[in-house]
Formats: structure tokens, sequence, C-alpha cells
């Protein structure tokens, strides 16, 4: 039963790491939403306002294809091809944000819009030493150190408030937008060391100076977080306060080379958010010996084992501070360069080069047609590379019966028929109310 647990953490762990950024929004031109990603894209409608849900998540550290399969209706693990799919870091991305409400309207050769969004991400580095030693044990490792140090997580939950401007011209069109950043909750560990020292197979030497900062979580007397004395009360002050003010901002600009051919390039959430209210560092610096445990083979095997006691051992061993004092954290910026290509009245090829920030650079290329049909539909189709995997096949759906617009994009079906050989996916369903063609549209003729 316990080789079973195992397996199906695995299994839920790698599934909920499937994601990947946006690439197919951009191209959907007529949606609002398209503009968090590139700000510059002109609009085809002149007032908008609605709502929009999005999710995400990234993963770099392996593909579930390469050491799990399915021969004669039985699943098989292979733990050391999972080792083999590792880098010496690899991450894991979730994030979450919600747009909950904008209104966009046009003035003149100008757009003018107001938004707010409720974002939230999960990031958590990890080495690959982390599973060796899990799935091999210590033994490979004596003499020498398991180095834990780029062990690192940052989870943050934050509210968006928008303001953002569009000018455009005859050769080109400029875009910006400012954000106010409303900081909720936020848990930032990043350890300068972290590792254990094998000296035998069974003595071991802990060895960590770290901190973990989190600021708008609740703590009791002792500076521990604790949710004991959460109430409506506390969450409404929560919500109603900025004592954790951000800044962001994203702009652009498109050069249109001539009535077919454009060149944009845009970036978006460059910013960050002071944390100051019910903030507390947690500390810890020193060293402690102690006997070496196979976590893994007792987990398979059905075996006891105790790691309080292990804990409990070292904590004398070790120096815990715990101090309040603000500190920053920084968004995940994000860049895209496009070239568009209008091939007809309503067809437009393109290809995007795009890329975040996250600790380490991750580049992605694309490719996209974006097609009208009559005049209530429209269909966007991608092919992207990114975040070790290729290709990923996205499509973006609008429907538009009189002023109400629904729209859906997903940017992987990968996923759908090989459930375990893909790396990203992520999906975007939104509602909005639009009024005023910018530009009539025209169905396509019969023949």
């Amino acid at each position: 039963m316990r080789r079973y647990i195992f397996i199906a953490i695995l299994l839920v762990t790698t599934y909920i790491a499937k994601a990947q950024p946006e690439v197919t929004l951009p191209y959907m031109h007529n949606v609002f939403q398209a503009s968090f990603v590139n700000p510059t894209i002109m609009p085809e409608h002149t007032f908008s306002t609605g709502f929009s849900v999005f999710g995400q998540a990234i993963s770099n550290g392996f593909q579930p294809t390469n050491f799990m399969s399915y021969r004669t209706d039985t699943m098989y693990v292979n733990l050391n091809s999972l080792l083999g799919d590792m880098n010496d870091k690899n991450m894991i991305y979730l994030a979450q944000n919600a747009d909950l409400f904008h209104i966009r309207a046009k003035v003149l050769s100008s757009y003018f819009w107001f938004a707010i969004r409720q974002n939230s991400s999960v990031t958590l580095q990890y080495p690959s030493d982390l599973f060796r030693v899990a799935i091999e044990g210590n033994q490979p490792f004596v003499g020498s150190s398991i180095d834990l140090s780029n062990l690192k997580s940052d989870i943050s939950f934050y509210n968006e408030y928008t303001i953002g401007y569009l000018k455009d011209l005859p050769r080109w069109t400029f875009a910006g937008r400012i954000s106010i950043l409303q900081g909720l909750a936020n848990l930032n560990f990043n350890p300068d060391v972290l590792k254990v020292e094998i000296d035998t197979a069974f003595a071991h030497t802990g060895v960590a100076d770290a901190r973990m900062r989190t600021a708008g979580l609740p703590h009791n007397a002792d500076g521990d977080i604790n949710f004991d004395g959460v109430d409506d009360q506390w969450a409404l002050n929560k919500f109603s306060s900025f004592a954790n003010k951000g800044f962001a901002i994203s702009g652009g600009a498109t050069f249109k080379y001539d009535e077919r051919l454009n060149l944009s390039f845009s970036f978006y959430d460059l910013g960050f958010i002071k944390w100051k209210t019910d903030v507390q560092t947690y500390t810890l610096k020193g060293q402690s010996s102690f006997s070496g445990f196979d976590i893994l083979s007792d987990l398979l095997a059905g075996n006891d084992f105790d790691v309080d006691s292990v804990i409990q051992d070292m904590e004398d061993d070790f120096t815990r501070d715990t101090i309040s004092s603000s500190y920053t954290t920084w968004l995940n910026p994000k860049f895209n360069f496009t070239a568009n290509y209008q091939l007809a009245r309503r067809t437009m090829v393109g290809v995007t080069f795009a890329a975040f920030v996250n600790r380490r650079f991750y580049p992605s290329v694309s490719i996209g047609i974006s097609q009208g049909v009559g005049r209530f539909f429209q269909v966007v189709g991608t092919a992207s590379v990114y975040q070790r995997s290729i290709p990923n096949l996205g499509v973006g759906l609008v429907f538009k019966p009189g002023p109400f617009q629904f729209f859906v994009v997903a940017d992987n079906l990968r996923p759908i028929a090989k459930p375990l050989s893909f790396t990203n996916a992520n999906v975007r369903v939104g509602l909005n109310l639009v009024f005023g063609r910018v530009y009539q549209p025209q169905g396509l003729p019969y023949k």
C-alpha cells in the first residue's frame, strides 16, 4: 500500500505542475484581456467591460512519460530515469489570476482603461539531490555533501489596480499601464546554506544558514504562524488595508511597417511589493550531528521511521531567531517581441519570441494564425516551443452573439491525447460586454 501511495503522490505532483505561459492570447486582438500580455494590441471595439479567470503552471524538472509507462494495463515507474531527466536546478511554478473587472473606452484616437485583478503565485525551486537521496539513499554521498541550498520557494497573494492608456498614430502605436499593488500575503524561503554532510553511511552533519520571511499571515505571541484568531473581521481588515504597497509598470510600442506588416515589443509585470505588516523573519543557523535513515526504502517496505525524533535532537544545536523587518519581493517580468502579417481582411499570421524571468531566463517561440469566421466567430491556433516541450499546440475560440463575447484559450492540447507526455498547460475563460466596432466585420465569401 505504501508503494501505491508514493506513486500517487508523484502523479499528483506532476499533474498539477503542468502548465505554460500565455502564448495564444496575444493573437486574440478582439479580446480586452490580450492587452495584459501586449498593451499595444489595437482593440476591435470602442467599449469593453467584463471578467476572466486564468490558471497556469510550469514544470521544467521532469516529464512523466520519461519514467512512467503502461504495459498490459499496469503502470511501471523507473526512478533512475526520473533522476536522469532532472537538472541541477529545477522549478515548479503555479499561478492564478482573476480579471475581476475592467472597463475600456475609446476617446478620439486613444483608449483608456481601468482594471482590477487578483493574483497568486507559487514558485518552488529544488535541486536534483533532493530526489536522489530519497531514491538512492545516502551511500553515493558518503564523503561528500547533499547540497539543498537551491531549495527555495516564494508564495505571493496580491491585488492589482491598473490604469492603462493606448495612443494610435499613423505609423506607431504606443501603450502602457501603471499598476498599484496591494500585497495580501507572502512566504519566502531563500537559504544561503542548507546541506547535509555525509561522514559515513549513518553519521551525518546538518549545516544551515537559512531565512524564511512571511508577511500578511496571522501569528501568535511567540511569532509563530497561527490561524486560530482568523475571523470575518480579520479578513475584512486584510482586504481593505493598503499596508503592503507595491508598484508595477507595463508598456510597449508597435511599428506599422506597411498596411499588412507590423512589429511590436512589449513588457509587463515589472514591479515589486514592499511587505510591512505582520512581518516575521525566521532565521535558522548552526550545525548538528545525527544518525541517518533511508526514508524511501522504509516507506516502500512499510517500515516505520520517526522523523520527529531526529528534528527534536537537532533543535538545540541551531540558533532560531524571530525578528520583524520589512522586505521587498519582485514580480516575474515578462517580455514579448512579435511580428504580425495580415494575409487577408480577417486572416493574420504571426511569430512571437517571449520570455519571463524567475531566477533564470525562460524563453519561448510561437507561431500563430487568427481567422475570423462569419460575423460571430474567431479561431486562433498556435504552435510553440518552451520549457523542454515541443511542439505545444494551442487554440483560442471567441463567440460573440450580440454584445456578449465568450472566449476560451488553451495553450497546449497534448494533455488531451497524452496526459503523461506534456510539461505545460493553461486555460483562460471569460465573458465581456463589447460595443462599437472600430471596423465592421465581414463574413467569409462563399466562393
